[in-house]
């Protein structure tokens, strides 16, 4: 095939997958609105967490657009810094406004159905993988690992639903959808970067739904935590 065919089509599908991933990103952050306001989240917080949300996807796509603020040639450990703060400055941003209390008044249940969300940015990474905008063999791997996390999500939410008592499967699949969002980010960071750069649709994902996803892992099992030590330890905040 003509290498310069072959680069066309490789543009164009880069392109397009930009659009694919900001609504994969909306998608994300309208369910798990939609799961805190069945939880009792006030339509007030909900509303003001939605329109931050939306905004730093704005800012971000014009980051990733312009291809702007983080150098193309950046190392692997500082960009994985780059990640672990945009972790730590979601985490301020639910922790230091009513978003904090809001998430840990839900039900365990709601905090697992949130992450059913993530099937569907498993099939998107299988199918950025087949036709060659991920490494193939990272790309299988992220989608299906993302699609089992989702999965498992699913699974513990309805087991809390019929069952609060029972924590196993919320445990494990608390701990899978972590280990899954740690890999990924220092496998990106680390070994991936190079052929990917920090432009890649990829992205979009890194930078807000996957912070989302880590620190509900995290009040769930804060939850968990304060449940051993007993019902007194787990009342929802005034």
């Amino acid at each position: 095939m003509d290498p310069t065919h072959t680069s066309s089509l490789a543009a164009l599908l880069f392109e397009q997958a930009v659009p694919v991933m900001i609504l994969l990103d909306l998608a994300a952050v309208g369910f798990t609105a939609w799961v805190v306001r069945r939880g009792g989240g006030s339509a007030r917080v909900v509303t003001g967490a939605v329109l931050a949300l939306c905004a730093w996807l704005a800012v971000l796509h014009g980051i990733i657009a312009t291809r702007s603020l983080i150098p193309a040639d950046i190392s692997g450990l500082a960009f994985l810094g780059v990640i672990f703060a945009g972790v730590g400055v979601f985490g301020l941003g639910i922790f230091a406004t009513p978003v904090g209390r809001t998430l840990m008044n839900l039900r365990q249940e709601d905090l697992m159905l949130a992450q059913g969300v993530r099937v569907f940015f498993g099939a998107g990474f299988l199918l950025q993988a087949a036709i060659g905008l991920l490494p193939e063999t990272f790309g299988i791997i992220d989608g299906f690992s993302h699609v089992t996390a989702g999965f498992l999500g699913l699974i513990a939410a309805v087991i809390a639903a019929r069952d609060p008592n029972a924590t196993r499967m919320v445990l494990c699949a608390n701990a899978f959808g972590l280990i899954d969002i740690l890999v990924v980010a220092s496998s990106i960071a680390l070994i991936l970067l190079p052929e990917m750069t920090p432009y890649h649709p990829m992205m979009y994902a890194v930078f807000l739904p996957a912070p989302i996803w880590l620190w509900l892992h995290v009040v769930s099992l804060a939850k968990l935590a304060a449940a051993r030590r007993g019902p007194e330890a787990i009342q929802p905040a005034a």
